[in-house]
């Protein structure tokens, strides 16, 4: 069972009304090195999902070190989460 705070927060988040003011909230509620763990994972879950990156691809394409790379993938195994992302992130690598 998820936490009340966790989903009263989810719920606030998808009313927000603009992309400007999700970015307000999560620039108040993370740390700089936070949003760059977001960030990072965000980017290695779409190269992986992609399904065109070794491992270690992604971990050079995405600037990250290779334990950070295969603890992402352990997630994209799932086809619900690969979709997800290929969707909503696709990749932009170029390579």
């Amino acid at each position: 069972m998820r936490d009340p705070l966790y989903t009263k927060l989810a719920e606030h988040i998808a009313s927000l009304k603009s992309a400007d003011e999700v970015v307000w909230l999560l620039d108040q509620l993370l740390t700089d090195g936070e949003i760059r763990d977001v960030r990072d994972r965000v980017r290695i879950y779409s190269l992986l999902a992609a399904g065109t990156h070794s491992q270690r691809d992604v971990a050079r394409l995405a600037n990250v070190s290779i334990s950070k790379v295969i603890r992402g993938a352990a997630n994209t195994h799932s086809p619900k989460v690969r979709a997800y992302f290929r969707k909503h992130f696709p990749d932009d690598s170029g390579d």
